[in-house]
Parts: structure tokens; C-alpha cells; sequence
């Protein structure tokens, strides 16, 4: 080929390499959310309502759901607990089953998932329906002095359940222990895989330590360090959740819901004793929290934390809208962004609290979520979310 007759080869070979880059598609740039589903709907539950999702991923198809349903009214944080299952990608799910069913004697405060293999676990903190609190609490609390239990408390025994189908059916774990605590509360799921050896799962109990507690077989469980503030007047920490830092993949970090933005420690293990070293709580400066409801908090498969948390500002304030963040490894936190906000009159029942709140999620590839919360205290909802691509 001679130079004359090779540029204009050249020349259009360039501008073929150009439109290619302009028309393939490239990577993502920017977070997803599609795929909102209504799992499951209850207009007349009792006592607070179907409330406190949680939700397991066994593939981008198959998922499963657990939540509680109220008993009565006038009671809150107590109730029997149910499942669904999805094995089309969330498309259809299941028709709702019994997980734990209420008795005569007692009712069921939480239930927290776990992934170990393909094997599934089930937390969950019993309640007593009688009374069983010192005199006077319920009276000071707004509930009637009537015997009956009405704010799910004590919770006075954790149970263990197991699913090898993918949480089609449940089994019990008859020989699980915990150590014995006031009111010991799960509401974040463990850490994934093993550390050090061992399983490490949060924990918060009376008066609001906040720790972890440690396995080695999902079974066996013990104390493995507490956060020293949890209790402070100006922390008030609870409903705790815990990652692999990403500063440090030898500590873990802690976040949970706090009387101002939410609460972070650090975590240190200590080889002598086997447990963790915990740095006091401070108020981490852009994740809010204001005490409103517990936060979902976790790190993906690309080492990218996410946050889902209500928007509502003042203590206790409004659960009507959740939004959340996410920060890459040695970047700032996100801007806010949009997650869930459902609260038209003509979208909430007559006694539903027209809220979104207490997320939870599952991650099923890198960076890619199923993501569980309440709505309404009437509906349990589901969405797709992914964060792959976010900047």
C-alpha cells in the first residue's frame, strides 16, 4: 500500500473506532431502581400492623421475605411472624406462610435473616402476651394496666430457624443458644462469611448497649464486645448494623440509629480475649438519623457502603420518605438520593400510618440489592437496587 492510499484508510478507520465508542453502550454511571412490587397487603391487622421486613437473596430470581403482623390493637412491637418466597426475579411471590405463630403465652418482637452457604437462618426475639413488666411501666409507657402486654417487652428468649430450599419451608434449630440479656434485640443481620473464625452478628439490649455477638457453628453464640456510649443522653443508640471497614478490612464499623446523625464506632479485635474493642460512638457527620427508625447499612461485594434512611428531621420525627447514600472507598459520602416515598392519602388505608420505613436489603450480585420495607403499616414492599454504577 502505498502512504498516499493508506491515510484515507486511516482516516476512516478512526472515525468507525469513534462512532463505535459513541453507539456501544458503556458502563454504568448511574444507581438503578426498577421493579417495586407490592409482596403482600393486610388492611386489618391488628396492633401495629404488618411491619419490620426483612429479606434473603439466593439468586437475581429467588428470594424470601419474612415480616410481623400485629395481634390486637393497642399493641405495638409484638405479633406472629409470616413469609413469602419469589422464584421468577419478584414477578410473583408466594402465598404468604407461617414462620412463627403466636400463642396463648407468647408472641414474637423481631425476626432478622442470615445467609451461611445455602443454607438460610431465621432470629427471632419471643415476647410474653401477659404482662410481665415491673408495675406501673405500661401505665407510664400510655398503655392500660389491663395484665396484657402491649409494647412487646421483655423479650425474654431468642429462637433459631433453618431452611435448606431456599426459604420454601423452616425448621427448627432446637440446641441454638444466646447469652442471657435484657431484652436482647437483632436487627442487622452478621457481617458475611467468618472473622477470625467466627460468625460476628449485632446486637442491642437494655439500657442500649450496643455489641456484637460472636459463633463459630450459627448455633453457639457469645458476647464479643460493646460499645461504651450506647446509653449516653446524647447518643441513645440502637437498632445497630455492622460492616467490614473499608479502611481497614482487618476492623469492623458500626452503625446505628441515634438521638442526632447516626452513631459510628470502630471495631478492634483483640487475639488475647477472642472479642472486639469497640470505639465509642460519635455522630457521623452527613448520615442522618434523628432517632427516627432504624437505618439499613451494609458494604457490597465492590467495597461501596450504602445507607437507607428516612428523610424526616426532629426526634422521633416523620418515617413518611426513605432515602439513601453511598461512598466508594476514599470518597465522601453521596448526595442524598430518592429510595421510597408512597405517602398519598389515596395510596395509605384508613388506620395505615402512610409511612415508608425500616428498610432492609439483600445483596445478590456486586453492587446489586433487593431491598424490603414497610409501607403504611399495611403493605410490605420490594424493590430492585443497583449501585454498581454509582459515581
Amino acid at each position: 500500500m502505498t502512504r498516499r492510499r493508506a491515510w484515507p484508510v486511516l482516516l476512516t478507520a478512526l472515525v468507525l473506532t469513534v462512532m463505535s465508542g459513541l453507539l456501544l453502550p458503556g458502563p454504568a454511571s448511574a444507581d438503578e431502581i426498577w421493579g417495586e412490587k407490592t409482596i403482600y397487603t393486610n388492611m386489618v391487622s391488628g396492633g401495629d400492623g404488618t411491619r419490620t421486613p426483612d429479606i434473603i437473596a439466593t439468586s437475581a430470581n429467588n428470594a424470601v421475605v419474612v415480616w410481623r403482623e400485629g395481634l390486637r390493637p393497642g399493641n405495638v412491637d409484638m405479633g406472629y411472624v409470616r413469609y413469602s418466597y419469589t422464584t421468577d426475579g419478584g414477578a410473583n411471590w408466594s402465598r404468604p406462610q407461617m414462620l412463627a405463630q403466636e400463642t396463648s403465652e407468647w408472641a414474637w418482637h423481631y425476626v432478622v435473616l442470615h445467609k451461611v452457604g445455602s443454607t438460610l437462618y431465621a432470629f427471632l426475639g419471643r415476647t410474653p402476651i401477659r404482662d410481665d413488666e415491673p408495675d406501673g411501666k405500661d401505665e407510664k409507657e400510655g398503655f392500660p394496666t389491663d395484665g396484657i402486654n402491649h409494647n412487646g417487652l421483655p423479650i425474654n428468649g431468642t429462637f433459631l430457624k433453618r431452611s435448606t430450599d431456599q426459604g420454601h419451608s423452616w425448621q427448627d434449630v432446637p440446641d441454638a443458644s444466646f447469652p442471657d440479656m435484657k431484652n436482647l434485640a437483632l436487627s442487622g443481620r452478621p457481617a458475611p462469611g467468618l472473622i477470625n473464625g467466627e460468625h460476628v452478628m449485632p446486637y442491642w439490649a437494655s439500657p442500649r448497649e450496643n455489641g456484637v455477638l460472636l459463633s463459630s457453628d450459627m448455633k453457639t453464640w457469645r458476647k464479643g464486645g460493646s460499645v461504651r456510649n450506647g446509653n449516653d443522653p446524647t447518643v441513645l443508640a440502637g437498632e445497630n448494623q455492622i460492616a467490614v471497614s473499608q479502611d481497614d478490612p482487618t476492623k469492623l464499623v458500626m452503625v446505628a440509629r441515634s438521638k442526632d446523625n447516626a452513631a459510628w464506632s470502630t471495631g478492634t479485635y483483640q487475639s488475647a480475649s477472642k472479642t472486639w474493642k469497640w470505639d465509642d460512638f460519635i455522630h457521623d457527620p452527613v448520615l442522618h438519623s434523628d432517632n427516627i427508625a432504624r437505618p439499613f447499612f451494609t458494604k457490597d461485594g465492590n467495597g461501596q457502603y450504602l445507607y437507607i434512611y428516612n428523610r424526616g428531621t426532629g426526634f422521633y420525627g416523620d418515617r413518611d420518605i426513605l432515602d439513601y447514600k453511598t461512598r466508594r472507598p476514599g470518597a465522601a459520602w453521596s448526595a442524598a438520593k430518592d429510595f421510597a416515598n408512597g405517602s398519598d392519602p389515596e395510596d395509605t388505608a384508613g388506620t395505615g400510618k402512610g409511612w415508608d420505613n425500616y428498610p432492609m436489603a439483600d445483596e445478590y450480585a456486586p453492587g446489586k440489592f433487593w431491598v424490603v420495607w414497610e409501607f403504611d403499616t399495611t403493605r410490605i414492599k420490594m424493590k430492585r437496587l443497583d449501585i454498581s454504577g454509582a459515581p
